[in-house]
């Protein structure tokens, strides 16, 4: 299987009137229901609300995501559909056929593939005010998320993504795309640091098939209680990569502003060592993979703008905090951060 990183965030999404998507699930699924569009980077979701009262997602792929892909991501939410239970997750909703994805040509002539998944009420953590209890519960969730993955094979999951931290130096020809000179050359820095230094040792850590976007967003909570956790969402980014990774990308996404920038990293960091022990060697990159993931947000989102202006706005979404918190990080100095990691994991109980 041949793919290029680029090729799936450069072709436009699916192109399907809402009457076609309506056609699309009594064909398949023998569902009829109203639908209501969803955000998605390069693949078209709607919100389906059946006369019942049940909820679902259609999702429909890019065409240039291939079927082997999206299987990945199927196979992964059966898999963990029987090996996970900590936290709601999507479940799959077969086709009337028994198939667990069907495929569709869309308005345009491209052909994608189309699943539906059940939908989970509540509303994202990044709609709620931060608090360390859903820190620590959100490590202690991808901890065991990534147990439930650990054994779990697939022909497919070690691809090009270029969301996958391991795959950063694909970022270096994207660079012209970063408008701002200094934020351009600060990139620029981190990613030979990154080349130079960092990538070697990956291949020595941990690897596996790994969630690798556990933002906030992708985090439901109770929209009435707010007594924690209670659904994650978006396997979209799956992949076979370092399991540090899938730490880091979460972790990145927890700095914050203020006196204690990595106050709730500290947390979420305690709540995943506790279930699954991080290893001093994988503490020593993590600060300098968390600081890759703001540098992936910048120049990807820098490059997209170029080629979807009438899209800025949701696309730079996430850049002015990426911008604010590299240089955060960097003050504190990446030794610094792994060095308090160490001390905060390892300090006996009271």
């Amino acid at each position: 299987m041949t793919i290029d990183p680029l090729t799936v965030l450069t072709t436009a999404p699916p192109n399907l009137s809402e009457a076609s998507v309506v056609e699309l699930l009594h064909q398949h699924f023998a569902i009829e229901g109203r639908i209501a569009p969803q955000d998605s980077e390069r693949d078209r979701n709607f919100l389906v609300r059946h006369a019942s009262g049940q909820e679902y997602v259609l999702k429909i792929s890019n065409s240039a995501e291939s079927e082997e892909i999206t299987d990945l991501q199927t196979t992964a939410l059966l898999h963990l559909e029987r090996m996970y239970s900590d936290i709601p997750l999507p479940r799959v909703v077969p086709t009337k056929n028994g198939a667990n994805q069907a495929r569709a040509i869309a308005d345009d002539g491209r052909t994608h593939t189309v699943r539906l998944l059940t939908w989970l009420p509540g509303i994202p953590l990044s709609k709620i005010e931060p608090r360390p209890d859903l820190a620590t519960q959100l490590g202690s969730a991808l901890a065991s998320l990534g147990q439930a993955l650990r054994d779990m094979e697939h022909p497919a999951s070690d691809y090009p993504l270029l969301w996958d931290i391991k795959q950063a130096s694909q970022l270096v020809p994207l660079l012209e795309h970063v408008a701002d000179r200094q934020s351009r050359d600060l990139c620029r820095r981190q990613l030979e640091h990154f080349v130079e230094l960092i990538e070697p040792r990956l291949h020595r850590c941990r690897s596996q098939i790994i969630h690798n976007d556990l933002n906030w967003g992708n985090v439901l909570a109770d929209g009435v209680r707010n007594d924690g956790i209670t659904g994650i969402i978006d396997f979209g980014d799956l992949v076979k990569s370092p399991l540090i990774i899938d730490i880091a990308v979460a972790a990145a996404y927890l700095c914050k502003t203020g006196d204690e920038p990595l106050s709730d990293v500290y947390e979420f960091l305690r709540g995943y060592h506790d279930v699954t022990p991080i290893l001093p060697a994988e503490i020593e990159l993590l600060p300098d993979l968390m600081l890759m993931r703001k540098v992936q947000t910048i120049v990807i989102a820098s490059w997209r703008v170029d080629r979807y202006p009438e899209n800025r706005e949701y696309i730079l979404t996430s850049v002015s905090h990426a911008k604010q918190m590299i240089a955060t990080l960097s003050k504190i100095g990446t030794s610094n951060i792994a060095d308090s990691i160490n001390v905060r994991l390892h300090a006996p109980e009271d």
